[in-house]
C-alpha cells in the first residue's frame, strides 16, 4: 500500500467509501458464488450414502454391482469436484471518446470505477481476474490472476493516463480475447460504444459462443445522448482528429438526440442478437443494482 502512487490510492479510497460499504456489492459477491460455483463438475468417485445426500446422485448401477450375495446393504452416491476456476476478464475501452464528461466523472473515470469493483468482486469470490484496455490496439494487458496484489495492479493500470487515448477498434479487441482466453471465461466489456469500427458483431458472436458469459456495459455521458436546448452556439472537437467546429446546437439538437438513440439501440440489438448481455449507464448512475439484477436474471435463464 505504501508503494502505490497517489492516483491509485485515491481510486482505492473512493472504492472503499462508495463500494465496499454497499450491501449490494456484497450481494454481488454472493451472486458470483451462486452463479459461477459448481457450474462445471468432473466425476471424482463414489462414496457411501449419508443421510441428507441428494438422492439424484445415487449410482444404482454401482450400488447393485457392489451388493454382496445380491443383498444391497450399502448405497453409493457419485462424488463430483469443481472444474478449474473461472477467469473474469474486464475489457475496457480506453479510446479518446472515453475522455469526456460533463458530470461528476469522465466516462474513463466511471469505467475505471466499474472495472475496479468487478475485479474486487471477482477476487473476493476466489476467481481469477484480468484486465484488457484497448483503443485501436491493446493499450494494456494484465493477465488473469487471483493473487491479492492483482486488485492493486489493475487499479494502478486504470489510473495511469498513459494507458488512455487513441482511436477505437472493438473487433480487434474481441479477437484478442477470443484467441487468448479459455472457454471458462466471463467477459465484461465496458465502453461507450461510440465509433467502434466495423466487424465487431461477428467477433462478439464468436466471444459469446466460446465464453461462459459476455456482458456489454455501455457508459454514456448525458451529452452523448442529447444537447442542451436554447443554448445557442457551442464549439465541438473531434476526439480522434482534434478538428473543431462551431454550430448552433438549437438547430441540430433534435436530430442529434434521434441519431444518438438509434445508435444506442443498434449497439444493444447487436449484443442481444449475439446472446450476450447488455446494460447501459449514464456516468452519474449507481452501477451495483442494475448489475446485480442482470446477473440474477442471467442465472435464472441458464
Amino acid at each position: 500500500m505504501e508503494n502505490l502512487d497517489p492516483k491509485t490510492k485515491e481510486l482505492m479510497r473512493e472504492l472503499d467509501v462508495e463500494v465496499k460499504k454497499l450491501v449490494d456489492l456484497f450481494r454481488l459477491i454472493l451472486k458470483y458464488k451462486i452463479i459461477f460455483r459448481g457450474k462445471g463438475l468432473d466425476f471424482y468417485g463414489l462414496r457411501q450414502y449419508q443421510e441428507g445426500d441428494d438422492a439424484s446422485l445415487i449410482d444404482w448401477k454401482a450400488t447393485v454391482r457392489m451388493a454382496v450375495g445380491g443383498v444391497i446393504d450399502k448405497i453409493y452416491v457419485k462424488v463430483f469436484r469443481e472444474e478449474r476456476d473461472l477467469d473474469v476478464i474486464v475489457l475496457v475501452d480506453a479510446s479518446s471518446t472515453m475522455l469526456f464528461g460533463t458530470g461528476k466523472k469522465l466516462k474513463s473515470e466511471y469505467a475505471s470505477f466499474l472495472a475496479g469493483a468487478i475485479c474486487y468482486a471477482a477476487l473476493e469470490s476466489g476467481d481469477r481476474c484480468g484486465l484488457v484496455m484497448f483503443s485501436d490496439k491493446i493499450n494494456k494487458f494484465a493477465p488473469p490472476s487471483k493473487d491479492s496484489s492483482q486488485y492493486y495492479r489493475v487499479l494502478k493500470i486504470l489510473v495511469d493516463e498513459k494507458n488512455w487515448g487513441g482511436k477505437k477498434n472493438l473487433a480487434e479487441a474481441l479477437d484478442f480475447c477470443v484467441k487468448l482466453f479459455n472457454d471458462k471465461t466471463f467477459l465484461f466489456i465496458i465502453s461507450d460504444f461510440i465509433s467502434v469500427g466495423e466487424g465487431w458483431e461477428d467477433k462478439l458472436k464468436m466471444a459469446s459462443a466460446k465464453f461462459e458469459g459476455v456482458l456489454g456495459m455501455m457508459i454514456r455521458d448525458k451529452r452523448d445522448i442529447y444537447l442542451p436546448r436554447n443554448a445557442g452556439y457551442y464549439r465541438f472537437r473531434d476526439p480522434f482528429t482534434g478538428k473543431t467546429m462551431t454550430i448552433n446546437v438549437d438547430k441540430y439538437a433534435e436530430e442529434f438526440e434521434k441519431r444518438a438513440k438509434e445508435q444506442m439501440e443498434m449497439i444493444k440489438k447487436g449484443f442481444l442478437s449475439s446472446n450476450a448481455g447488455f446494460i447501459s449507464y449514464i456516468c452519474d448512475d449507481s452501477f451495483a443494482t442494475p448489475l446485480i439484477r442482470w446477473l440474477e436474471n442471467w442465472a435464472a435463464g441458464r
